[in-house]
């Protein structure tokens, strides 16, 4: 398990960010361990109001429109209907259409859908009496949420489900050891609870580990594709080191692959050589977010715990995944009060319950999907 840091109260977004269509650490607070992130704001209701003209420079405001989507006009494709409100440092847009509420906060890198906390690859920005999403995140973060009817890929199937025990064996994972627990044991507990609930609603499942033994990182998503897995849900329990910060952290994260040509959120400012390579998980983005945030939906209404937010990072198990594939961090083992819920059966069989809701409700929606490309076919 990596460790967190903590993040700077205040960022500045400069033109050399915005060139390199990356996202400014903007957001502020305590950073948990996989990746960081930012404490929690309340989105403002916005009223109807004319969105202030941007005054970039012409080479960023350039930038912005070559690599980015005008908000309104996409929202509008897809029946939203859009109101603003402005404060003296930023722009407030909401899109609202039945079952669905986005909330967008000009230069920030987050935004909430239904009141969920999403992190986007790169910051949205003011531009020409709107806000502007990086095309990236338009196709593969916000339609898959918004829009899923849109995905242009072919719908997966989800027969054969993958549940990934994290860490193992020598490598413990988070130890709490002031309750002498660790992760390894909890993570594999969580994932044979999970298996027995999937296996009631129908579905073939596998585990890429069935004991306390180590698995390389690599060989986890090997597993689910020997299987023919159509999902794989790795689960992890989270920390951070500072042992005074960990007692005020608690909360669930989700975490879906970060996409080609973006950073990993918060790992660093600016796409290196390495995220402009291809990997096996960018195939199935889009689904995969459609996956996270249907999980991380069922985990905050089930649990009702903090949203730390649905986040993306390129780690191995995710990365070198050929099938959709989510990594779950239903709590903080290094928070003792949290830790302690998470050391009883109950509340490992609740967070067990929520994912496979979440679960379900990703495999209701391609079930319409697949309903509604027919009827169109016919």
């Amino acid at each position: 398990m990596k460790t967190a840091t903590l993040l700077p109260q205040t960022l500045a977004i400069g033109i050399f960010l915005l060139l390199a269509d990356a996202p400014p650490a903007s957001a502020q607070g305590v950073a948990p361990t996989r990746p960081a992130a930012a404490t929690n704001t309340t989105a403002t209701t916005p009223a109807p109001a004319t969105a202030p003209k941007s005054s970039k420079p012409a080479t960023a405001a350039k930038f912005i429109k070559s690599n980015s989507i005008d908000l309104v006009t996409y929202a509008k494709n897809l029946g939203f209907t859009a109101t603003w409100t402005k404060t003296p440092d930023t722009t407030q847009l909401t899109l609202k259409k039945p079952g669905m509420k986005l909330d967008f906060t000009s230069e920030h890198i987050d935004f909430y859908a239904n009141g969920q906390r999403i992190f986007a690859g790169a910051p949205i920005h003011a531009y020409q009496n709107s806000l502007w999403i990086s095309r990236i995140d338009a196709d593969n973060l916000l339609t898959p949420i918004a829009a899923p009817a849109a995905i242009k890929s072919p719908i997966p199937a989800l027969r054969v489900i993958a549940i990934d025990a994290g860490h193992g064996g020598k490598d413990k994972g988070t130890t709490n050891p002031r309750l002498k627990v660790d992760e390894k044991t909890f993570t594999l507990d969580t994932a044979n609870r999970l298996k027995t609930l999937l296996e009631q609603k129908g579905y073939k499942v596998i585990l890429t580990r069935l004991q306390d033994k180590q698995v390389d990182l690599g060989d986890r998503p090997d597993i689910a594709a020997k299987f023919k897995a159509d999902l794989l849900v790795s689960i992890h329990y989270n920390a951070i080191e500072n042992y005074s910060e960990a007692q005020t952290v608690t909360g669930v994260e989700v975490i879906r692959f970060t996409p080609r040509n973006q950073p990993p959120l918060f790992k660093r400012a600016n796409p290196g050589n390495e995220d402009r390579l291809p990997n096996p998980a960018d195939a199935n983005g889009n689904w995969s977010a459609l996956a996270a945030f249907q999980v991380h939906r069922a985990l905050l209404s089930n649990l009702k715990v903090s949203d730390r937010g649905l986040k993306h990072d390129k780690l191995a198990v995710l990365r070198l995944a050929t099938m959709p594939a989510i990594l779950v961090e239903p709590g903080f083992l290094t928070n003792d009060a949290e830790a302690k819920k998470i050391a009883t059966a109950a509340y490992r069989q609740e967070i067990a319950k929520a994912i496979a809701a979440g679960i379900q409700a990703y495999a209701d929606t391609l079930a319409l999907l697949r309903g509604q490309q027919q009827h169109s076919r016919q």
